[in-house]
């Protein structure tokens, strides 16, 4: 993961205290180690293309993506990391942006596209392409998020496994009562 430190300098000036004092904790440790490596290492901070820090834990990555004030560009360069937890959390993160929801559709584990299909922000496109995942978990929890539009839940109600297709069943029926509902308190 590369995490530019110009970048990551605008965000913990912008950070709330508790995040920076923790950021702040974390690179002093690491940079006490001085762990120098080969600079085509994919898991590393990255400083104008010369030194890089092993990031072997994840711990700042996992400290950035718990921000909910992190911005997207960061969450978008954290999105390269191998971190199944990370990718997740950044999948669900308020801030991502669509690009990044689009790239992590595409993730070798599950748990991350599910987490991409409940997030409210995640294109219509990426939602239909998610409708036919592999996985039937991934269509379940498309199935039962309440921010799909019913254009999804209509292709999940045909879907060939039965838990997917009851499940899009009963969101559809859910958002229909909900509609009549706020139809009879508005009239």
């Amino acid at each position: 993961m590369l995490i530019y430190l110009k970048s990551l300098a605008r965000y913990l000036s912008q950070s709330p205290e508790h995040i920076r004092e923790e950021l702040a904790r974390e690179l002093r440790e690491r940079l006490h180690r001085k762990e120098v490596v080969e600079t085509n290492d994919s898991d590393a901070i990255h400083y104008k293309g010369a030194m890089h820090v092993v990031e072997r834990s994840g711990k700042l990555g996992k400290l950035i993506v718990a921000d909910p004030d992190a911005p997207a560009s960061l969450l978008d360069r954290l999105a390269n990391s191998n971190d199944r937890h990370i990718l997740e959390r950044i999948a669900e993160h308020p801030r991502v942006g669509e690009f990044t929801l689009s790239r992590l559709s595409n993730s070798i584990h599950p748990e991350v596209r599910m987490a991409v299909a409940e997030n409210p922000c995640t294109p219509y496109e990426v939602l239909k392409n998610l409708a036919r995942d592999e996985h039937p978990d991934v269509r379940y929890r498309l199935a039962e998020s309440p921010h799909v539009c019913r254009t999804i839940l209509a292709i999940l109600e045909h879907d060939e496994n039965p838990y997917v297709s009851d499940r899009a069943q009963r969101t559809l029926e859910k958002l229909i009562n909900n509609f009549h509902a706020h139809s009879v308190c508005a009239a």
